[in-house]
This record gives structure tokens, sequence and C-alpha cells, in this order.
């Protein structure tokens, strides 16, 4: 396999962050609404 060029190694480095927060985000979206729910925030 050859390297890749730094500024693509760059950019991939990236969007592997962005999807990490995205799936993080998304995972802990749920609970973060159940707790606003609870606290009656949704009245």
């Amino acid at each position: 396999m050859n390297e890749l060029d730094p500024e693509l190694r760059k950019k991939a480095q990236r969007a592997q962050w962005i999807l990490y927060g995205a799936m993080i985000f998304f995972l802990a979206l749920p609970f973060v609404l159940l707790w606003l729910k609870r606290r009656g925030t949704f009245n």
C-alpha cells in the first residue's frame, strides 16, 4: 500500500474525528432528552 500524501491524510483524519463526534452525539442524545423530560422542560 502506497503512502498517502499529508494533505489527504489530514483530511481523512478530520473526517474520522467528525464521524466519531457525530456517533457519540447521537448515542448521548436520547439520554439527554430523557433527562430533560424528567426535569419537566417539555411541559
